[in-house]
């Protein structure tokens, strides 16, 4: 119950710019409409060349434009690096509850809205120009469900665990721009994960950034086996771990810098 009503305050907190956002989500339009151009422009007079077409790359720059507002643009580091650099996560860690729980539940909320505020209205706008293409089979939606669960999980692991670093760097802007670049490079924001060059596209494909756009995108597209989302799961439980074990390590290395 104290996770739910954290979710649930922060959802509401973030009800109060809903009107700024929505005018926001019009500039998120523009990128993918920017974007569609390009590989409209590349893949004219290519049929039969490519593994795409200028439909389905419609399709797939929609779908990732939309799970960028719910997998990738988080609050940097979670906020714990403000928690650190005044002082006031002291106070948090002495909360009887889970910090890591603490702080993921409190982006999840903003997850959630997100979600009705940013994913299904930039996907309206872009999907009016792309075309509204949905699959037949039933068990797509439930296996795009789960991998879209993950695609969020892993976004929020690795936003945690860029934050939770400022325990020993303070600052951390510069790692967060390094994990946007990877989200954005090696995750299929702009490309198609398998598009990229050599060794590159077959790696890419097995690391977790992929697992954060490309997959879900792919899996609703019917392009990809639900497979993949064992590769999502691992990675999920890899970082899980990982963020634990940096946690209890904080703890010990707390320093209240504020005054």
């Amino acid at each position: 119950m104290v996770y739910w009503r954290i979710i649930r305050k922060s959802y509401i907190r973030n009800l109060q710019y809903r009107i700024a956002h929505l005018i926001n989500n019009v500039a998120s339009a523009i990128f993918g409409f920017v974007y569609m151009a390009i590989w409209f422009g590349v893949l004219d007079g290519r049929a039969g060349s490519s593994p795409y077409d200028q439909q389905t790359m419609a399709q797939y720059i929609t779908l990732t434009q939309c799970l960028l507002w719910v997998t990738t643009f988080h609050t940097p580091g979670l906020g714990i690096q403000n928690g650190v650099r005044t002082g006031a996560v002291s106070t948090d860690l002495m909360r009887p509850i889970s910090y890591f729980l603490y702080v993921m539940s409190m982006e999840f909320g903003k997850v959630v809205y997100s979600f009705f505020y940013r994913f299904i209205p930039v996907g309206l706008i872009l999907g009016s120009i792309a075309g509204f293409s949905f699959p037949l089979q039933l068990q797509t939606y439930l296996w795009f469900l789960l991998s879209l669960l993950f695609s969020v999980y892993l976004g929020l692991l690795l936003f945690y665990i860029t934050g939770i670093s400022s325990f020993w760097t303070t600052e951390i802007r510069w790692s967060h721009y390094i994990l946007i670049t990877l989200i954005f490079g090696l995750g299929g924001q702009m490309i198609p994960v398998e598009l990229l060059p050599g060794l590159l596209g077959k790696l890419s494909l097995y690391l977790p950034f992929s697992g954060i756009l490309y997959a879900p995108a792919m899996i609703f597209l019917e392009r990809i086996d639900p497979d993949v989302i064992v590769m999502q799961a691992g990675w999920a439980m890899v970082l899980t771990l990982t963020a634990l074990f940096l946690t209890a390590k904080a703890r010990r290395k707390v320093e209240v810098q504020g005054g």
